[in-house]
């Protein structure tokens, strides 16, 4: 199945934040929307320049949790910080016209749980959740 077939029959909504969001900013984020694991970076013209995980940013805002001093100077640094210092600007995305089979296993094994679409200018589509694929695989054939 290609992706832009993908997004048609499953639409996800794609969480995004601007490169100079606060860390907090971002992190509210995926507090209103749980079911998100991955929020991506746009620039003002909508084009993916990077991306922010859940795990990497609750272990930025949570440093502070571990005993050694070092975290503690570390998350002062940190909170002060905006998302384009933080977030992982190798972003793997596939375009529309692409095979979901044929790009699959690359985001398993970069350990993402979303997959981007973008057009030829990189501006965002939609996204391709790794849960929705699997809870698609699952169902009953009916």
């Amino acid at each position: 199945m290609k992706a832009s077939n993908w997004l048609d029959a499953h639409p996800a909504r794609a969480v995004t934040v601007a490169p100079d969001a606060s860390l907090p900013e971002a992190a509210a984020l995926f507090l209103e929307h749980p079911e998100v694991r991955d929020i991506y970076v746009v620039d003002e013209e909508g084009r993916v320049c990077g991306h922010l995980g859940f795990r990497r940013l609750a272990g930025l805002l949570l440093s502070h949790l571990r005993p050694t001093h070092s975290r503690r100077q570390l998350v002062e640094r940190v909170t002060a910080g905006v998302v384009r210092e933080h977030m992982d600007d190798h972003v793997l995305c596939m375009r529309p016209d692409e095979r979901i089979s044929e790009v699959f296993h690359h985001h398993m094994e970069r350990r993402v749980e979303d997959i981007p679409v973008v057009d030829a200018d990189r501006r965002l589509l939609g996204v391709i959740r790794v849960a929705d694929l699997l809870r698609k695989a699952i169902e009953p054939a009916g």
